[in-house]
């Protein structure tokens, strides 16, 4: 084979696979940490499309709510700049496809305060997905018991935390409270 065959050769493969890395790339779903500088308009966006507000703001909070405190502070409480919010998002090909936050509670509890999944990505197995990378998150930085909150309501995401392994622990006229456990097995598959 000549020369120039086998230059020919190496240029095709460099750009077939630079293709195929490039493709990968731009579709990636990885679950990456939240830049406030580059997310907050999104996320923001997020939080009031559609019904979403009603769904993640408490009642008494509905109005007074800041999503930019949370995430410019990393802060799980609207009052303080606590700094101990972990916050991630799952972005498909540039859109904001999915946002969760969770924080320690003592260093073995830790609470879940959003798992979001956009309108436009629902039934893709988004919302598994980032509460299997939560959970885990959470686990290997200590975690033996995880709290959520939900309303009511929300039987789709109840449904998929009780699938995962969370139990209610308490209910009220608005709220479900759920836990999960790893005394009660794992199920992170």
């Amino acid at each position: 084979m000549s020369w120039k065959k086998i230059l020919v050769v190496i240029i095709l493969a460099v750009s077939i696979f630079g293709n195929i890395a490039f493709f990968y790339n731009r579709n990636s779903n990885a679950i990456r940490d939240v830049d406030y500088q580059k997310d907050f308009a999104k996320i923001d966006a997020l939080f009031h499309k559609g019904d979403n507000w009603w769904w993640l703001i408490c009642n008494e909070h509905l109005d007074v709510y800041s999503v930019e405190h949370m995430l410019k502070y990393k802060s799980s409480s609207q009052y303080e700049k606590r700094h101990d919010l972990t916050m991630k998002t799952l972005e498909i090909d540039g859109k904001l496809a999915g946002f969760t936050a969770y924080y320690p509670k003592s260093h073995y509890t830790w609470q879940f305060l959003f798992l979001l999944v956009d309108q436009d990505f629902r039934r893709q197995g988004i919302a598994k997905k980032l509460l299997t990378y939560a959970v885990k998150d959470m686990v290997a930085r200590g975690a033996i018991k995880i709290d959520l909150v939900t309303r009511v309501e929300n039987v789709k995401a109840q449904d998929l935390y009780q699938k995962f392994g969370f139990r209610e622990t308490n209910r009220t006229e608005q709220h479900v409270m759920m836990t999960w456990h790893t005394a009660w097995g794992m199920h992170l598959s």
